[in-house]
């Protein structure tokens, strides 16, 4: 199946005054980078359809480094479901899960239509 990571430093920018980073942050890491996995798998452009559970185990904050890592677990006719994982470093502390969750996108053509994910891409 298409994986797809990448990674991302907590800027204060990212975090509320108390100095945790935003689930809105983090969620938008999750589908960026869960987006890349589906397009990989799809060979073709992909749209997010539907965001499932998030689980956050463990606060993250300014100074992590953080490495989402997403993978493509099920593919349908037009779906593809991708589990992302973000997993918080930094220097006190070794690697751990933080986040995790289920994205579904659906693979389109040029107009916004969901076509079949196994069907080739038109040739440019």
């Amino acid at each position: 199946m298409s994986e797809a990571r990448t990674l991302e430093l907590v800027f204060p920018e990212h975090a509320n005054p108390g100095g945790n980073a935003f689930g809105g942050f983090v969620l938008g890491l999750m589908d960026k980078v869960g987006s890349y996995a589906a397009i990989r798998r799809a060979r073709r452009r992909c749209v997010t359809v539907r965001v499932g559970e998030v689980v956050f185990e463990v606060p993250i904050k300014v100074g992590d480094l953080l490495e989402v890592v997403a993978r493509v677990v099920r593919v349908g006719r037009t779906s593809l479901t991708v589990e992302v994982e973000v997993y918080r470093e930094n220097l006190r502390e070794p690697k751990m899960l933080a986040t995790k969750g289920n994205l579904t996108y659906v693979a389109v053509d040029e107009q916004g239509r969901p076509v079949p994910v196994d069907e080739p891409p038109p040739s440019v």
